[in-house]
């Protein structure tokens, strides 16, 4: 049976690397210490391998593998890899000082982005100086531990060259102490790293800076939310009195070493005038008597200081030189991100709360974004306009034009429609005819009710005649009736012609729709308005109805020439709520309408309108219907 064929790590298609699990991860990662190692091509295809797996297995943004000062391999998001563009680069050689320790460390930091991340370095032990730096998402924190664990458990592969053995024994890392006793400020960064409190760290700092330097006092002051210096480790101290007069001078000096970039170095017996620029130092040299004083500011790149350091020198010894000063000050740029680490981790989550918010306030305050600054203050800007200005509130509603001079012309009798000769919006004359009701079927009623009028009073002249009083009496009665329903049908035929009662237009009709149409005895036919006395009908939706007064004025626009405004005053308000459909409850307001009516106004014509509601802020004006939605979704 054949064994299953290995899943391998492409790094080319980072992928597949991530559809992997873990364990999938490190099996695989595993197998690269049997890969061919013959020739550089072959050392670097598994070196990106390697990169590549680690990178996935950790969920790094983005690794590094180096050997000493030489790139090997690059995987993640930055394309080129080059670390010399990384904002945390001049902070690499304090992160390895501090790994060489443990095999590990990592340090807060910020791709260039601008987003936070965590920056790990893990020992890669089958290389000479070989380091696996990977850049973790700020998310990923509360795994940390977890993901360096992974990526210590490949941290020993793969083998340098095709013999793992030899290459192992060759590459066996320097003692620690060797690197200690060639240079004396190394020591420095190993206590660093033993420590895991700010309190510990400071006191361990003080300490061995004093013994690797033979400083006779040396004082770390640290800047804490108020802007101003506190004393937080004096060297050979566990306590101390802050109010102490050498301690209060000794901070006064250091608030003075803030404002010189370099430091200040005050040899014993300088002479007064010398000190005209660092009046504090020459007081706290009276104090201490023929000292050397050194006071470094500590800072991270072009950033503001967050401490600073006192040391104290025997005066009767040759101040520090100028190179030593530079080392000294490389060193303490190296482990101050571990000490910053350390003081934020200790304190409570309120103040790390406000030292993020302030951070985060920096980075976007700070040189540069001037995009964001002039967003931001043009919005402070119209946030401070809409808080302090005010705009008129006008009340939208929907508007119509309306008139009392109206009249409705209807059918007087059942009938059809024999002619139909207006529609709406046409311009009628007084006693123009508008429609004509079919009438013949009335001829025929007036024909028969006239020949039985003139046979009854033919049997009424002969019952006279023959002197038949009682016959008279018949024929005279039924003579009346028949002429009776002779006047009705010739009143019916008058009113079949619907005519104009006066000069106006027609508002309601439509002679398409009435030609030739049956009709019953009241139904509608026209309406008819006089163009004159016209006023606007507004409904106010039930919102904004409290703000509608009586003698509030404002202006409306019709659909048919939304250029031209017309001036209104409201007359009355309605105080009884009418459903409008969907659109919930409205109130009736009428408003006259200023100036001459206009040739081309017609009763019946819409629009909008808009009432004055006096004067409020401009935010209230933008938000308070969204606010009053608000108030009514979480009232309970």
């Amino acid at each position: 049976m054949n064994a299953e064929r290995p899943r391998p790590l492409d790094h080319a298609l980072p992928g597949g690397v991530r559809e992997m699990s873990a364990l999938e991860l490190i099996a695989a990662l595993q197998r690269l210490r049997h890969a061919s190692m013959a020739d550089d091509a072959a050392r670097a295809a598994v070196w990106a391998e390697l990169t590549a797996g680690v990178m996935r297995l950790a969920r790094a943004r983005s690794a590094w593998l180096l050997d000493g000062e030489v790139l090997l391999a690059h995987a993640g998001e930055a394309a080129d890899g080059t670390l010399a563009d990384e904002s945390w680069a001049p902070e690499l050689p304090a992160l390895l000082a501090r790994a060489a320790a443990q095999g590990f460390a990592t340090m807060p930091a910020r791709s260039r982005a601008g987003t936070a991340q965590w920056l790990a370095a893990v020992r890669q032990s089958r290389l000479p100086a070989g380091w696996m730096l990977l850049a973790i998402p700020d998310s990923e924190r509360p795994q940390l531990n977890e993901l360096l664990l992974r990526a210590q458990l490949v941290a020993d592969l793969p083998a340098l060259s095709a013999a793992p053995a030899a290459a192992e024994a060759a590459v066996t890392p320097p003692p620690v102490a060797d690197a200690a006793a060639a240079d004396p400020l190394a020591e420095v960064g190993q206590q660093l790293a033993r420590q895991t409190q700010f309190g510990a760290a400071a006191i361990a700092l003080v300490n061995t800076l004093a013994q690797a330097l033979g400083a006779e006092q040396v004082l770390l002051a640290w800047r804490g939310a108020a802007g101003s210096l506190a004393t937080v480790a004096i060297s050979h101290r566990e306590r101390f009195d802050r109010f102490a007069h050498p301690v209060v001078l000794s901070e006064d000096a250091l608030e003075e070493a803030l404002h010189h970039d370099g430091g200040v170095l005050v040899v014993a017996g300088t002479a007064p005038e010398h000190l005209v620029q660092t009046p504090a130092h020459g007081l706290l040299q009276e104090e201490l008597g023929a000292r050397h004083l050194l006071t470094l500011p500590l800072a991270r790149h072009d950033e503001a200081p967050v401490a600073a350091l006192l040391l104290v020198f025997d005066g009767t010894q040759p101040p520090p030189e100028p190179a030593a000063v530079a080392r000294l000050q490389q060193a303490l740029a190296a482990q101050l991100p571990w000490l910053q680490t350390l003081q934020q981790q200790g304190q409570p989550w309120p103040a790390r709360l406000l030292a993020a918010a302030r951070e985060r306030a920096a980075l976007w305050l700070g040189p540069g974004r001037l995009g964001f600054k002039l967003g931001a203050l043009v919005l402070g800007l119209a946030l401070l306009y809409g808080m302090f200005a005010s705009w008129e509130y006008r009340v939208s509603a929907s508007a119509q034009l309306a008139t009392d001079s109206m009249r409705v012309l209807g059918a007087m009798f059942d009938g059809r429609v024999e002619e139909a000769r207006a529609s709406a919006g046409d311009a009628v004359a007084e006693g123009q005819l508008l429609a004509r009701l079919d009438t013949r079927e009335l001829r025929q009623q007036e024909s028969d009710a006239a020949a039985e009028l003139k046979r009854h009073v033919a049997e009424a002249d002969k019952a006279r005649a023959g002197g038949a009083l009682a016959d008279l009496e018949v024929s005279a009665a039924r003579a009346a009736q028949a002429e009776a329903r002779l006047a009705r049908v010739r009143e019916q035929i008058a009113q079949a012609e619907s005519v104009a009662p006066f000069a106006g237009v027609v508002v309601e009709g439509e002679r398409k729709e009435l030609q030739g149409a049956p009709v019953r005895k009241g139904d509608k036919l026209y309406r008819v308005a006089r163009v004159e006395g016209l006023y606007a009908t507004l409904q106010v939706g039930e919102r904004d109805a409290a703000r509608v007064r009586v003698g509030a004025t404002g202006e409306l626009v019709l659909l048919a020439r939304p250029d031209e405004r017309m001036a209104l005053k409201v007359v009355s308000v309605v105080p009884v709520a009418q459903t409008k459909g969907t659109e919930g409850n409205h109130f009736l307001v009428r408003a006259e309408i200023a100036g001459t009516p206009a040739a081309w106004w017609r009763p019946g014509m819409s629009g909008n309108a808009r009432i004055d509601g006096g004067h409020e802020p401009v935010i209230w004006i933008l938000t308070h219907r969204v606010i009053d939605t608000m108030r009514l979704w979480l009232w309970w």
